[in-house]
């Protein structure tokens, strides 16, 4: 059996642990679908920073605890009283509350969707709102059969936040995310399957051991490797296709120098598993 390391996360809200050399977030409010909250939400992000600087982490798997991923926005607590600024506070102008949220996009999704590693969503349920939003940054999304997604801004006359507007075209396509955008469309475990939303649908209670092994096996590979294979796909969205092979040649042959292409050659040559380490 593998070493489980648990991590401090400062809160019951946010559980963290390395599984081998796996790192396992999990959102941790069942009875709350798992929302982000002002407690939850921080952790989360110093735990995406905290592990991608942890050499012992070769991938990442987010879940949540229970029947969902992530309700998003806890919409609940945006029903309060003092709730005249969208759930903000009074002391702050429009333009600081703006830039608020944009500096905690910045820490979160986008620092989720640049993480170094292999990402994977584990989706025991719903993945709504910004809970989808962190779903899709992620490098792959499996789901069980009770997994759905919904955008949910629609419903409370919202707009998307954390990169929705960004990464879902990207995902499924233009018309399919002005569809679930626009119309607030739950997308079931088949369906998302079936338009690229989902990458894979696990049968019973295997969500988390079926993401496991899948982690597992990318984490055999090179850390190294896989980060600039990452790099180089993340990036291509971005620049041009001579951009693209000048980056791609830069790290090739970076990687051809390292201690680890030069065990991979070795390990094929003597048919063995290669050990690699980073270097």
């Amino acid at each position: 059996m593998k070493n489980i390391i648990e991590l401090d996360t400062g809160t019951r809200q946010l559980l963290s642990h390395i599984h081998g050399n796996i790192g396992i977030i999990t959102l941790n409010r069942p009875e709350s679908k798992n929302a982000l909250s002002d407690k939850l939400t921080p952790a989360l992000r110093k735990q995406i920073a905290n592990l991608n600087n942890d050499n012992r982490v070769n991938s990442l798997i987010i879940t949540g605890a229970g029947d969902s991923f992530c309700a998003g926005g806890d919409v609940k607590s945006m029903n309060s009283s003092s709730n005249d600024k969208g759930g903000w506070s009074k002391d702050l102008t429009e333009e600081e509350v703006i830039k608020d949220l944009q500096t905690k996009q910045m820490s979160l999704t986008h620092a989720l969707y640049n993480f170094s590693k292999p990402t994977i969503a584990a989706i025991p349920g719903a993945a709504a709102g910004a809970g989808l939003s962190i779903a899709l940054t992620c490098d792959f999304r499996f789901g069980n059969q009770n997994a759905f997604a919904i955008a949910g801004y629609g419903k409370i006359a919202l707009t998307g936040d954390y990169g929705m507007s960004w990464l879902l075209p990207r995902i499924i396509g233009v018309s399919k995310a002005k569809n679930m955008l626009f119309s607030n469309k739950k997308i079931l475990a088949k369906e998302g399957l079936d338009i690229g939303l989902f990458d894979n649908i696990i049968e019973g209670d295997n969500l988390l051991k079926a993401t496991l092994e899948y982690a597992n096996i990318i984490s055999s590979f090179s850390p190294l490797a896989l980060k600039a294979m990452k790099k180089n796909i993340n990036n291509a969205y971005e620049i041009s296709l001579e951009k693209s092979l000048n980056q791609e040649a830069t790290e090739l042959i970076r990687a051809s120098k390292s201690n680890d292409h030069k065990e991979g050659i070795r390990a094929f040559v003597e048919r063995r598993k290669p050990n690699f380490t980073g270097n």
